[in-house]
């Protein structure tokens, strides 16, 4: 510790109390309020880096709220199609049960009235589930997605007595439209082929159509394999789902960092029956029962999708709230510049203190001094 002793002129030595006094204050402030910079005047251009950081590292501090609050409203969401994914299986099951050729016209009416009810809870679950008043998984905030193109997938094929399939091949193309194709193989070895509509449940006669031929019907090819009398009641099923243009619905968005323009976006699946596929299922005869367990898969398939989607944003939100790291730097690094050093500011505290004590006793010794000369001086005045 080095300590300056002033010399015996009066006004050095009041200016050093002065200023010892002045260097107390500073340091017991410093010390108590637990900060370097007390003032701007102690660092000017510290003051200014410690703001700057303070105001970063309080941004990423609330960003971190806002990543929470949006991994909250996925795990809603996520509830939410857990209980939709539910559903879709009861009516899957629904349209198993009414694929049954011994099922009177009441089974079925019963039938579908369970499935009818089913789908109204879908639609219930999808229209109230929100988060703060914001709408998770009615599609208002699906986000944009992709254009999809048609597909044609046989689901169900027998194999005939000469080895090949019903069915060898499917083709979709931009015309072709939702629903389902039912191929079977009469008693005249020709294969019968109807077409059930998903938009309107009607089921149309596309044709009888010979071994080996193929045909083309509401933009779907479809390639018969070689099968003969012999083969009569060997059956096919082709699912057919139509091209999408995709969405341009828009998105969550927040704000993920603590600078403008860091944003992360979260949407969410529609999963309406309608953004499903499913709000006109029809369990009425075993056609249309077939068609809606085409119609239940994509919607299965859709919603898991959708599920995936929620699960790999929850990871990405969770990522970002563990890796934000920025906050804890910041206020490391203001800390650093603005924060009291108690051992430097003790130090510095007992030097102030010893260096106003001695000036003080040099001044009052100077005072002495000057006090005695004085008396001395005038016994010859």
């Amino acid at each position: 510790m080095s300590v300056a002793i002033s010399g015996s002129n009066p006004a050095y030595s009041l200016q050093s109390v002065l200023s010892a006094q002045i260097a107390l204050l500073t340091e017991t402030e410093q010390a108590t309020s637990g900060s370097r910079i007390t003032s701007a005047a102690v660092d000017p251009s510290g003051l200014a880096i410690y703001n700057n950081l303070e105001t970063q590292s309080q941004g990423a501090d609330t960003a971190g709220q806002n990543i929470s609050q949006a991994s909250d409203a996925v795990n809603v969401a996520q509830g939410a199609t857990s209980t939709i994914q539910t559903a879709l299986s009861q009516i899957n099951n629904l349209a198993i049960e009414a694929n049954n050729g011994f099922n009177s016209a009441s089974d079925n009416a019963a039938l579908q009235a369970q499935a009818t009810q089913l789908a109204q809870g879908i639609n219930q679950i999808a229209s109230e589930t929100s988060f703060n008043g914001t709408a998770l998984i009615n599609g208002a905030n699906a986000g944009n997605t992709p254009p999809t193109a048609a597909t044609a997938a046989t689901t169900n094929n027998d194999v005939t007595n000469a080895g090949s399939g019903v069915v060898t091949g499917v083709s979709a193309s931009a015309a072709t439209t939702s629903g389902t194709f039912s191929v079977a193989v009469d008693a005249t070895g020709n294969a019968d082929v109807t077409y059930t509509d998903n938009a309107t449940q009607v089921t149309t006669a596309a044709g009888s159509f010979a071994a080996g031929s193929s045909t083309t019907f509401n933009g779907t090819t479809i390639n018969f394999g070689n099968f003969a009398a012999s083969d009569a009641g060997a059956s096919a099923t082709v699912q057919t789902t139509a091209a999408n243009a995709g969405s341009t619905q828009p998105a969550v968005s927040v704000q993920s960092g603590a600078n403008a323009g860091q944003t992360t976006t979260v949407s969410f699946a529609n999963a309406t029956t309608t953004g499903l596929g499913i709000s006109n299922i029809d369990l009425s005869n075993p056609a249309s029962a077939t068609n809606a367990e085409g119609q239940i898969g994509n919607a299965i398939t859709n919603l898991n999708a959708g599920q995936a989607q929620l699960g790999a944003e929850t990871n990405s939100l969770a990522g970002q709230f563990n890796n934000n790291i920025d906050s804890n730097n910041l206020a490391s690094a203001a800390s650093s510049i603005g924060g009291t050093n108690e051992a430097q500011t003790a130090t510095s505290s007992a030097q102030s203190t010893l260096q106003q004590q001695i000036s003080i006793a040099v001044l009052a010794r100077a005072n002495t001094d000057a006090g005695h000369l004085n008396s001395f001086l005038s016994v010859f005045a």
